[in-house]
This record gives structure tokens, sequence and C-alpha cells, in this order.
């Protein structure tokens, strides 16, 4: 079964931020036509809501191989601020913590402050099964195995406001990665 292309379109912007098909660039040592296979688990986490006037996006990520990444978005009134973070574990054991420095963004960026970000999750509902192939940067990338969707209850302080973030995105992974060479 395919993924929905909302899922699907979350792991590939994940994959480029993070570089992923980096790994998949070294010459494999058993020839150049060998593929390079990883078992790779995790989380991802997409929520939105409002401080005060400002729009709020936030992208949670983790992965067993490439560790974890966090970015956050943020337009109102007083403009575009922005700001990204790798904390060492995002995801302990059904809870979330991390703080992101905000930037205010535009032709002078400067500093704005700490975004912090607290919350719950846990597995909900069925596995299900998942086949993306997509090539990348001059690979065929398969990945076989299964998300299972994610109840959250996630909450950002940033820009003097406290608020409450709904969450549309947000599965646990475990998959098996093919990357073979075109």
């Amino acid at each position: 079964m395919r993924t929905s292309g909302s899922r699907a379109a979350v792991m590939l912007c994940v994959t480029a931020v993070m570089g992923m098909p980096a790994v998949a660039q070294a010459a494999p040592s058993a020839g150049a036509d060998a593929p390079v296979v990883s078992y790779e688990r995790g989380h991802v986490i997409s929520c939105s809501g409002k401080a005060g006037e400002r729009s709020v996006t936030v992208d949670l990520y983790d992965n067993s191989l490439y560790g974890s990444f966090a970015e956050l978005h943020v337009e109102g009134p007083d403009g575009e601020f922005g700001g990204g973070a790798t904390p060492d574990r995002l995801f302990r054991g059904g809870s979330v913590r991390t703080e992101i420095p905000v930037r205010h963004l535009g032709e002078e960026e400067s500093p704005a402050g700490v975004a912090r970000i607290v919350g719950l999750y846990a597995e909900s509902g069925p596995f299900t099964p998942v086949h993306d192939v997509y090539k990348d940067n001059g690979w065929t990338i398969v990945s076989d195995g299964t998300h299972r969707q994610l109840r959250t209850r996630m909450v950002i302080s940033l820009l003097d406001h406290t608020t409450r973030l709904t969450c549309g995105e947000a599965f646990a992974y475990d998959l098996k990665v093919t990357k073979t060479p075109l």
C-alpha cells in the first residue's frame, strides 16, 4: 500500500532537510551498483496553531540513524520568525520537550527569543503498510515497512504567548530503506 500524498510529502521534505540521501552518496564497498540498505525507526509530528495574532507551524522529526530535528515558522503582523534545532533526543517515551532559538526574519535577521515546545504522544490504531518509491540525487529509494498514527497533545510558548498546537500529521514509522544507484 502506498502512503498518502501528505505523509509522503512530509517524509520527502524531512529527508531533504536532514540530508539523508547523503549517506547513499558514499560509494558502496560491494561495487558501484550495490544497494545500500538501512533500517530506520522514528517519529514525525507536524503541528500548527495561533500565538496571539501570529500563525505558527512546527515540524518535529526523529530518525534512529540520522537524529532529531525541530523546525518552527511564525507569521504575523510584525513579520516572520523562524528557527531550527537538532536536539540530542526529541522523543522520550511518550513525551516531547525541546527549545528552538527564534530569529526575526527579514532584511536584518535578529534574535527574538526561544520557543519552548512540550507535549505528549501515544501510538494509536492499526499499523499501516508503507511502500514508497522515488528517485533522488542519482538513486532509486524504496521504503518498505509500517506507519502508526500518534495521538498528540502539544503546547508551544513563544514571543510572550502560550498556545496549544493541533497536529495534523503525526505518526511513528519503522522502515527498511533500500537505495540503489540509477
